[in-house]
């Protein structure tokens, strides 16, 4: 917020706090009153809304739309409005059938569950925070940090690698595949763009850099290189983690024998099994997520303690959870009845009882463009703000 006198946006924000509404808002905020429901707020107005709060309390901001389209919308107002680079955090879609697929859209929810922690805004939706994923000391484990100077034994290092989900191939040519020669090693890290080379004199890097697949040279010198594991499923992140994975399914592969009609079911469980031993996770991994990973971990878990949680249109964004919810149920019963699912572990999110019970217990505010009786939580406080022109500022915003 530094020269915010010489930022008309800026300036427009500290101007909001001096509102009477928005006062309320605020002390509502500091007082603990939670959930507090706004109503007469268009979406540049939410987004002015939540810049104030965000400024007084200075507390990490986390909204909550009813889509990405809106989610990215809005992300763009918030940037404009905090002067913050607000992270954009999507939902991925779930394998779990037994076929190769793109890993691009986990490999970007990957790098977006990384910075979640340190960033000060995020923009997300209801599926993103409820979905199943990584857990966070998993991720905090897996991640690897490369740098001139670092001292590693090779093959240590290559496990580690292959622990959190990168392949080991002749030649790097996309995200998630590593190489390893004499002392050269070639990783590609799914959070870059490019691929990283480092050099290794005895153990100790002696050099790191960026090169182009195509033509395999390097283009850029890099000190140190962060490293993002491949995947969400990792049965080898830990020494012991895929026996123990490995074991819950033969146990759910025994359960299932009592029931007629599930040989087709049991058999891949145990084909899984048998992977998952190898250290590799099945094709359609997240029919596994379960058994490697049995606390059920959300995107919540990564939530701050201290966050400030904005719910936009909340009356529509639980609906639109709803919805997914219903679907995902659906989903999975058709994964059951075509027999590679098992009940017992297609556990995929938290319920919209869970989302409420977590956001309850943090300081939360609902903005509503319309007073329509349907939010995703009960209100403890009631307000209504009424847009007016600020002709002071060349009515670029208005409030």
């Amino acid at each position: 917020w530094e020269n915010e006198g010489r930022c008309p946006v800026k300036a427009l924000v500290k101007e909001l706090l001096h509102l009477t509404e928005v006062r309320q808002l605020t002390e509502d905020v500091r007082g603990g009153v939670s959930p507090v429901l706004v109503t007469g707020v268009g979406p540049v107005h939410r987004a002015q809304v939540e810049a104030a709060l965000h400024r007084d309390s200075g507390r990490p901001l986390w909204v909550l739309c009813a889509d990405e389209r809106e989610a990215r919308r809005q992300a763009g107002d918030l940037a404009v409005l905090t002067g913050e680079t607000p992270l954009v955090l999507p939902a991925r879609e779930l394998q779990w059938r037994p076929m190769e697929s793109s890993r691009q859209w986990e490999n970007q929810r990957l790098a977006a569950l990384y910075r979640l922690g340190s960033s000060l805004v995020v923009v997300t939706t209801p599926e993103a925070l409820v979905q199943r994923c990584i857990p966070p000391r998993v991720l905090e484990r897996t991640v690897l940090t490369l740098a001139v100077g670092q001292r590693w034994d090779l093959g240590d290092l290559a496990r580690r690698l292959a622990g959190a989900g990168y392949t080991r191939c002749d030649q790097v040519e996309g995200p998630g595949q590593f190489a390893l020669r004499g002392g050269i090693l070639d990783v590609f890290s799914p959070g870059m763009e490019q691929p990283v080379r480092c050099e290794f004199f005895d153990d100790e890097i002696d050099s790191l850099g960026i090169f182009d697949t195509a033509t395999q040279r390097r283009v850029e010198n890099r000190r140190e290189a962060l490293l993002l594991p491949a995947a969400e499923v990792l049965p080898a992140w830990q020494e012991g983690q895929a026996e123990q994975a490995a074991l819950r399914l033969e146990a759910a592969v025994k359960r299932l024998a009592r029931r007629q009609g599930t040989q087709a079911l049991r058999e891949l469980l145990t084909a899984d099994a048998a992977r998952l031993r190898q250290g590799m996770a099945p094709n359609g991994p997240d029919r596994c997520l379960a058994a490697v990973y049995p606390e059920k971990t959300t995107a919540l878990d990564y939530l701050p303690e201290n966050a400030l949680v904005c719910v936009e249109e909340s009356g529509r964004t639980a609906e639109a959870l709803r919805g997914w919810l219903w679907q995902l149920k659906e989903d999975v019963s058709a994964g059951m009845e075509a027999g590679f699912l098992a009940g017992e572990l297609a556990d995929f999110a938290a319920s919209e009882q869970e989302l409420a019970a977590r956001l309850e217990k943090r300081p939360t505010v609902q903005l509503d463009s319309l007073t329509t009786g349907r939010q995703l939580l009960p209100p403890r406080d009631l307000l209504q703000l009424t847009a007016k022109q600020l002709s002071s500022y060349g009515g670029s915003l208005e409030l």
